[in-house]
């Protein structure tokens, strides 16, 4: 008899009675992955969680039954599952680990937790899992977490996942965080997971091509019911809801072939920021990044992409002057640039995460237009501007297409996308002459994504800006970049 897992009429409230999941109905039969996508904030990873009782405290399941092989399970039956009958893999792979232990001395806990072996079995168990991820036993054992790199986590959280043989296994956004090439190599250790042990996978995420290439079953959350689910064919080639058509259209955009760009009006545009011979050590033995040399023009979008670790956050904090650097030479209009240089607005950034670019405790309004409230006026140009004030904060609001009625709210009564787009309008607010995006889009869902990208290229066309963009989603950057630079193990090859 095959195996299965499902979810019946699940429902997930808060103590305070907010329902945050309703109705939730799925089967994975045994050797299939389903796939569970949907924005954030739509219920994925409580209804994941639920399937092993991991609900966070205040949070708990109201209706509805979890059934394993065609038998229902009681709330301390999916307890005692955790770990060898259903796994998880985290997208937050570093919180996975203790920094405190060794990567093996956790491994051989996780076993003596669940098995009783000797450690010689243990260790042979451990390495052949390693072995199946890429890793070596000799290699990982005794490293601690924060001496792997982030692909290596992940991998080893897979390790982990896969050495108590599971039935089921829930990734929940499990590549988010990586490059493109470690996630692909995470993707398919899994989908090599499901194929060689015939285990059922629940893979969630927020991105409609992974579900296009490595699920069987899909099943579209909004918010906190499944609003469409079926084969992998119907539900992608068939949308029947809005929000799948949606999230198939924004799939479509951010893998359209782009806009023809206009290279010789840049060849011939001035050449505004040139850096040589670029040097950065955070420690004498280890240089992070070595002889870095390139150059943006005038109105020019540059590409800089990379694996995980290779230093592109690290060039992009040299050239905001956040980070001390040694160079022959790097200049902004000719202007010689060094650690202490203050350009007073001619480099803004945009991060990854905008929830952590904006002050809590602070209204939009007045994130919103620090850079401008900080900028030396005279005493008649600061009345002036005061008076004028408002008015420019709903002028930047409109640039990004946001309301102004967000400008008297708090960063917490927004969602990723708005905050993103004020943290773009906020860059943009003293006419930059480079604009830096550190992975602006990777924390977004990908109906946002698709709008963040369209935005940026918008205001490339309407604003005289250059524009460095760090990612690993190359399709973003297909779509935004004049010309790429590739960063490996701090070197521009």
């Amino acid at each position: 008899m095959s195996s299965t897992i499902s979810v019946q009429d699940l429902c997930i409230q808060t103590d305070d009675q907010q329902r945050l999941v309703e109705g939730v109905n799925w089967e994975i039969p045994e050797g299939n992955c389903l796939v569970l996508v949907g924005e954030s904030g739509s219920g994925k990873t409580l209804t994941g969680l639920a399937l092993a009782e991991l609900l966070p405290t205040g949070v708990y399941t109201t209706r509805g039954a979890v059934t394993f092989n065609g038998s229902g399970l009681k709330r301390k039956e999916r307890q005692n599952m955790r770990g060898q009958a259903i796994s998880y893999v985290f997208q937050n792979y570093a919180a996975t680990f203790s920094p405190q232990m060794t990567l093996g001395r956790q491994l051989h806990e996780t076993l003596t937790s669940h098995l009783s072996m000797s450690r010689t079995e243990q260790q042979e168990v451990i390495a052949k899992a390693l072995e199946d991820v890429g890793l070596s036993y000799e290699h990982i054992q005794g490293r601690y977490s924060f001496e792997c790199s982030g692909g290596q986590l992940q991998r080893v959280s897979i390790a982990a996942a896969l050495m108590l043989s599971p039935a089921v296994i829930v990734a929940d956004e499990p590549t988010t965080a990586l490059d493109s090439y470690h996630s692909k190599q995470v993707l398919e250790l899994l989908l090599q997971a499901k194929e060689q042990r015939n285990c059922m996978i629940l893979l969630i995420t927020h991105d409609f091509s992974i579900a296009r290439k490595y699920g069987d079953l899909i099943a579209v959350m909004q918010a906190g019911t499944i609003v469409e689910f079926g084969n992998k064919q119907n539900v992608l080639e068939q949308p029947v809801h809005s929000y799948t058509k949606q999230l198939v259209e924004a799939e479509r955009l951010l893998y359209n072939e782009p806009d023809p760009k206009q290279d010789e009006l840049i060849d011939e545009a001035e050449t505004i920021l040139t850096v040589k011979h670029l040097e950065k050590k955070y420690d004498e033995a280890v240089p992070v990044l070595k002889d870095i040399s390139f150059s943006i023009k005038k109105g020019e979008a540059v590409g800089l992409i990379g694996l995980s670790g290779s230093g592109k956050s690290t060039l992009a904090r040299c050239l905001l002057q956040l980070d001390s650097f040694d160079a022959e030479q790097m200049t902004l209009f000719s202007q010689q640039q060094n650690s202490r240089s203050k350009n007073r607005g001619k480099i803004q950034a945009v991060f990854q995460q905008p929830g952590l670019s904006l002050n809590p405790l602070w209204s939009i309004i007045d994130s919103l237009m620090e850079p401008l409230d900080n900028k030396k006026r005279s005493y008649s140009t600061k009345k002036q501007y005061r008076k004028s004030r408002l008015q420019q904060a709903k002028s930047l609001m409109e640039q990004v297409g946001l309301a102004s009625e967000l400008l008297d709210r708090y960063p917490g009564e927004l969602s990723g996308g708005q905050k993103q787009r004020v943290c773009i309008a906020r860059a943009i607010s003293t006419n930059p002459d480079l604009l830096i995006l550190d992975e602006p889009t990777s924390s977004l869902d990908m109906i946002v994504q698709a709008q963040i990208i369209q935005l940026l290229k918008d205001l490339q066309q309407d604003h005289p800006f250059s524009s460095l963009i760090i990612s690993h989603n190359e399709r973003a950057l297909v779509q935004l970049a004049d010309r790429f630079l590739y960063l490996e193990d701090g070197v521009l090859v």
